[in-house]
């Protein structure tokens, strides 16, 4: 399917039949790149309940090159992340300040051989990328021979999220550009090309969670993996008592040739929550797949750095509820919004590895 890669190897072992598995709709990119008015009124309902989806990639020219282009980033991670050691990969320094992670190399706890315990990514940001100003940036000589591949991906990704923003936007009756002005490829934003690593289960190092539950602090997140992992909560149990126990989780099951697309909390944002952004997590990969590595190529796309994270305006979407003194609460720039669900996100993760990492 992608030229120069076994596509075997992303599948070593199947997928288990006895693991709680949710059924996620599967959405055609051509429908939605034709705006057929069933398909955009499907989308819209999964962003307005459960907010994931699968979505068909290799049924339309340029779904098809964003899934090849998203096939060969997994390979540069595949070829990266064994053969480097965790110093050499720190050398891709993330940003000094606190914000969204869109640049850099990280993993938190490494092993007495000096390998990544439990999950390593590297990001790649795209408008440090793609613009032609002059910047600090630069990638490191181990991932600069893959800038242009990089590049495409970023391209490709930001396409088919403004695909999903076009439609969206149409459906809540916004003007057109509502939300894809908000997210334009040559913006200063914090838009991102995650590749990342989860370690297969080893003795001793047996962390459950390779990342905690948690909501994206993005507009739109599209996901490309191979191996199982992603779960969700059970649709009745989102807002139910005990909605974190373990019975309440469910398995995603990759799908070849599509993307596992869902929304980021910047869109409960902007429209008060008639969009939902969906809880998930991801654990050790199920049943035969356990033991060995998983990969996954994420895209992040964020509102452009100065929008302001408040709720549009439209019949659709409810007003903003004022504080007590009938002000509106105060409002966040999309760059600091970012870094703040960022925080919030570094202090889940820290909590969790104090409480469940073995050493």
């Amino acid at each position: 399917m992608v030229a120069q890669i076994n596509m075997e190897e992303f599948y070593p072992a199947p997928w288990p039949e006895n693991v709680p598995t949710i059924e996620l709709e599967k959405i055609s990119m051509r429908k939605l790149m034709e705006l057929d008015e069933e398909e955009c009124a499907r989308v819209f309902r999964i962003c307005t309940s459960e907010g994931f989806f699968y979505l068909d990639m290799l049924d339309h020219p340029k779904g098809r090159e964003m899934y090849e282009n998203a096939c060969l980033a997994c390979q540069v991670g595949r070829d990266v992340f064994p053969h480097k050691t965790v110093e050499e990969k720190r050398t891709y320094m993330k940003r000094p300040e606190l914000g969204v992670f869109d640049r850099g190399y990280f993993t938190q706890f490494v092993d007495k051989d000096g390998l990544a315990m439990f999950t390593e990514y590297i990001n790649i940001p795209q408008w440090e990328m793609l613009t032609s100003e002059k910047t600090d940036f630069e990638l490191p000589p181990w991932l600069a021979p893959h800038a242009n591949s990089f590049k495409e991906t970023l391209e490709s990704g930001n396409m088919v999220a403004n695909v999903v923003l076009s439609v969206l936007e149409k459906e809540l009756k916004l003007p057109t550009g509502t939300f894809t002005d908000m997210h334009q490829l040559y913006d200063s934003s914090s838009d991102f090309l995650r590749v990342l690593r989860y370690p297969g289960a080893k003795p001793g190092n047996q962390d459950p969670l390779g990342f905690p539950a948690h909501k994206d602090a993005t507009s739109v997140s599209i996901l490309f993996t191979w191996l199982g992992g992603l779960q969700i909560t059970k649709k009745d149990a989102m807002t139910a008592q005990g909605a974190e126990s373990e019975e309440n989780w469910l398995w995603v099951k990759p799908m070849p040739g599509c993307a596992i697309v869902n929304l980021g909390d910047a869109m409960e944002v902007f429209t008060n929550q008639v969009l939902k952004s969906g809880k998930h997590r991801v654990v050790k990969a199920p049943g035969a797949q356990k033991p060995f590595d998983k990969y996954s190529v994420l895209i992040g796309t964020r509102p452009k750095n100065d929008v302001l994270m408040k709720p549009l305006s439209s019949p659709v979407i409810p007003q903003a509820e004022t504080n007590g003194n009938g002000a509106a609460p105060a409002v966040l720039t999309s760059k600091d919004w970012g870094a703040m669900k960022v925080r919030m996100v570094g202090e889940a993760m820290a909590k969790h590895a104090k409480k469940e990492a073995v050493y």
